[in-house]
């Protein structure tokens, strides 16, 4: 099933003849926001300070571990999945998927982009969002922000169930072992599927 949205086409296009400083700028706005936001919602309806989010008995580097590891059995599911009907035939219809299978990006700016999406995301919803509202909620805002739920068939369902579930992992992690070990598999995600993807061309 394709998409010939014009309107897509132009975002699309946007996107694959971006430059590596305008990828950079772009990556660290967007984890100034989530910086701002995770701050306001701290400020205003949590009793500790954003340092507090990262209090773990787990140690840094056993959180890196872990979220390492999370994040490599993560990516390896869900490409797995995605290469499969019913999923791959639908895989075009995500705005976000049809972008990254066109853009070319460097190393450098898959890395950039992973570890800020990674840890600006995890942040304001893992961090400040979650404790408020619990892990099933923040994950289905976080899911439906990244226009991951559709209910057009099975496979674009399939889909979002499989993403809900990555992202109620991560709210696990965090809960569970601490915000850096969510921070780190996401980001690690990411950077496997932004290899994966533009590798295989959205395959």
């Amino acid at each position: 099933m394709k998409t010939n949205n014009p309107q897509n086409s132009a975002t699309d296009k946007e996107i694959i003849e971006m430059s590596t400083g305008k990828l950079l700028i772009m990556s660290i706005v967007s984890a100034n926001v989530y910086f701002f936001l995770s701050i306001i919602i701290i400020k205003y309806w949590h009793d500790g300070w954003i340092v507090d989010l990262f209090n773990s008995q787990f140690t840094v580097w056993s959180q890196a571990g872990i979220g390492l590891g999370a994040g490599i059995i993560a990516s390896a599911i869900v490409y797995l999945v995605i290469k499969l009907p019913p999923v791959s035939t639908v895989l075009s219809d995500f705005s976000v998927f049809r972008a990254l299978s066109k853009a070319r990006f460097s190393l450098f700016d898959k890395t950039q982009i992973s570890l800020f999406a990674g840890t600006g995301e995890e942040l304001l919803f893992r961090g400040a969002i979650q404790p408020l509202l619990g892990n099933w909620i923040t994950s289905a805002i976080f899911i439906g922000i990244h226009g991951y739920f559709k209910f057009r068939s099975a496979g674009h369902i399939l889909f979002g169930i499989m993403m809900f579930c990555l992202s109620l992992m991560l709210g696990y992690l965090t809960s569970e072992i601490g915000l850096i070990a969510a921070m780190i598999a996401h980001s690690v995600y990411d950077l496997i599927m932004l290899i994966l993807i533009q590798r295989n061309k959205g395959m």
